[in-house]
């Protein structure tokens, strides 16, 4: 993987090991460095010079950065390679690190933070980073100590400290939320190959390439000098650390631990569910998951002793379990159990009229609906019960996209006439945007035309099986849309930018987006414009929500797919998809009225405007000038959660 776990300075620096007994209290240095605001700790089994000699702490594996999945911090800290990368921070391992922070390392907060204030390093960590190191001495009894600290003769304070960009050396809160999940979103649709690498390295260009270089990071050779600690014969070999950390998360995480009320109700039955192949050495792991008990008598056990390749697993499910509990109580104000029952209809033994109150209280949590925590509800009934558990189960459960936004600089007169949009000559494919601000700002992006200070138009469009709409994947329309399926459209300004507005999480928000519908649906402010031709015999269909890779595929790969789901939109065999006539360059837009321009101009850059920028194309089809209503509880859900209208996507079916 290319990330690495390390320790955020934020306090006096507190080391957490295994106490005798196997508690895990956080244990100070008898004389602990104070910590330094701009410095981060690792523990790592690597002495110092090993690391000089490679050039710092480098990502594990060959071609990493081609490996889209891994650059996720939810993945790493969920499972790593083969689950079983518990590469740690604090001080598991050999030494201590002290190191100077660069914007590269990212400390995500939502829905609160990593265990212990670990932070994750993008790219890796380079040696002139490194300001001092201490060698961790370890007891028969688990307990620690440092050696005193080290200065690193290579560290490079001149840049980190004394010069100008010293203001620069901190740990990124704010970055691409895409890294954080995974997840891509509108911010990708410019890279429909390879999306999150190239997030990544626009990213570290932007905030840390004068500090650590750009991705990959280059990891500068070193001349031999033995005066640079090397290994010893007490050092803790690599499985060792390896056991440690798997020990600490299961005491931690586990049956035993402190988050037992997270996900263990079923017993032993639960862990082996955990466990993707459903295969776990039980015997094995037994002594770390035990209720916690004296380290003498677990030890007496031969029997059971636990071996890192057996649990490390279970470790690793245990971490994604107790991450995934937070996040669907944080979005939806629910277990995640709770969740795994409504999705899988088991309403048996839920209160669906409590989960129902907590929901839509996490769907505003500044409105009315506040109760800090207290909820006065009527004695369910069978029947409510049901109908609350049905409506909650449609909140959870994954549903297929069923429109997109579509940015082009055709006016729908030019497009009409064309028949629809098609790729770009000598192309199969282009993407689209799952929400209005994404593709306005595309829209804007294209040059003037006419005399109404006009650019590009927006166009919500029908979802068809020819369209891939996957969490990892920026929307890719293969072979194009046909005329029909468009909806309608928003003509956009030229250099339009969205509001960048916290607006959707703000006191009210319901409300201030119920008053953002009717306002739309105003006879005289016609933002969405309906498509007389729109064919409604389009709305059986929805997205393909598989992922599939057509990236340097044969073209036969493209004609197979559109062959099996390319007759909604008209297929006939073979690329293109129908034929394009020539342009006439003199279609301007109609003529509106200069209040009405006014208006819309008001909506797009006014309060609302962040709301839109929001929004999602599901969640359009509720307007009334579109003629076409869904479901306004799941419309309204999925617009008031801003930025995370991509997460809930994610959990949703992360849980399936």
């Amino acid at each position: 993987m290319h990330w690495l776990r390390i320790l955020l300075s934020a306090a006096p620096l507190g080391l957490a090991w295994p106490e005798p007994g196997g508690s895990v209290p956080a244990r100070r240095h008898p004389n602990p460095p104070a910590a330094q605001e701009g410095f981060v700790y690792l523990g790592h089994e690597m002495d110092p010079r090993t690391v000089r000699n490679h050039g710092g702490f480098q990502p594990q594996g060959a071609g990493w950065e081609h490996d889209e999945e891994a650059f996720s911090i939810d993945h790493h800290y969920s499972a790593g390679p083969n689950g079983c990368d518990l590469n740690g921070s604090g001080v598991s391992g050999n030494w201590l690190y002290e190191i100077r922070a660069t914007p590269n390392m990212l400390d995500d907060q939502w829905p609160e933070p990593y265990p212990d204030g670990e932070v994750f390093a993008l790219g890796g960590i380079l040696w002139k980073q490194v300001r001092r190191y201490a060698r961790i001495l370890h007891s028969i009894e688990n307990t620690f100590n440092l050696t005193t600290w080290t200065n690193n003769s290579d560290y490079h304070g001149r840049l980190y400290e004394d010069s100008a960009l010293a203001s620069m050396c901190r740990v990124s809160v704010e970055f691409p939320r895409a890294l954080a999940w995974g997840e891509v979103g509108d911010a990708q649709a410019q890279w429909l190959e390879r999306p999150l690498f190239h997030t990544a390295e626009r990213f570290m260009d932007d905030v840390a390439l004068n500090l650590v270089g750009s991705l990959p990071l280059d990891f500068s050779s070193y001349g031999v000098n033995e005066s640079f600690p090397g290994s010893s014969q007490g050092d803790l070999s690599e499985r060792q650390v390896a056991d440690q950390r798997v020990e600490h998360e299961l005491q931690h995480l586990g049956p035993g631990g402190e988050h037992l009320d997270v996900f263990i109700r079923e017993g032993r039955e639960s862990l082996q569910a955990l466990i993707e192949d459903g295969h776990m050495n039980q015997a094995g792991c037994a002594a770390w998951l035990r209720p916690q008990g004296p380290m003498e008598k677990r030890a007496e056990e031969h029997q059971e002793q636990p071996q890192s390749d057996s649990c490390c697993k279970v470790a690793a499910a245990f971490r994604k379990e107790k991450r995934r509990g937070q996040q669907v109580r944080e979005v939806f104000g629910i277990s995640l159990n709770e969740m795994r029952q409504l999705m899988a209809g088991q309403f048996d033994g839920l209160n669906c009229a409590l989960l129902v109150a907590r929901m839509r209280e996490k769907a505003d949590p500044n409105g009315s609906l506040e109760t800090k925590g207290v909820y006065i509800i009527d004695e369910p009934t069978e029947e409510s019960n049901l109908r609350n558990c049905q409506w909650a189960k449609e909140m959870v459960t994954p549903h297929p996209t069923e429109a997109i936004f579509y940015a082009d600089d055709l006016w729908p007169a030019e497009a009409k006439l064309q028949g629809g949009f098609l790729p770009p000559d000598g192309t199969t494919a282009f993407s689209a945007s799952r929400t209005f601000g994404a593709a306005a700002k595309r829209a804007g992006a294209f040059a003037s035309k006419g005399t109404q200070g006009l650019a590009g138009v927006v166009y919500l469009v029908r979802a068809t099986p020819n369209m891939l709409v996957t969490n990892m994947t920026v929307p890719m329309v293969v072979g194009g849309i046909v005329w029909k399926q468009v909806m309608g459209w928003v003509y956009v300004p030229h250099n339009y930018q969205p509001p960048k507005d916290n607006g959707t999480q703000a006191t009210g928000s319901q409300i201030r987006f119920m008053e953002l519908l009717n306002q739309l649906s105003q006879r005289d402010t016609t933002l969405f414009e309906h498509n007389p031709d729109y064919d409604t015999s389009m709305n059986q269909y929805t997205a393909h929500g598989e992922y599939i890779n057509f990236v340097n595929k044969p073209a036969q790969l493209l004609r197979d797919f559109m062959d099996a789901y390319g007759d909604p939109v008209g297929w006939s065999g073979d690329f293109p998809l129908f034929q394009r006539p020539a342009r006439e360059t003199a279609v301007v837009p109609a003529v509106h009225s200069a209040n009405l321009l006014r208006r819309v101009r008001d909506i797009l850059t006014g309060p609302w405007g962040s709301l839109l920028t929001w929004l999602t194309a599901s969640a359009a089809l509720v307007f009334p000038v579109l003629g076409e209503i869904v479901a306004a509880d799941r419309i309204l859900n999925a617009a008031l959660q801003g930025g995370r209208v991509n997460l809930l996507h994610m959990l949703r079916f992360t849980m399936v």
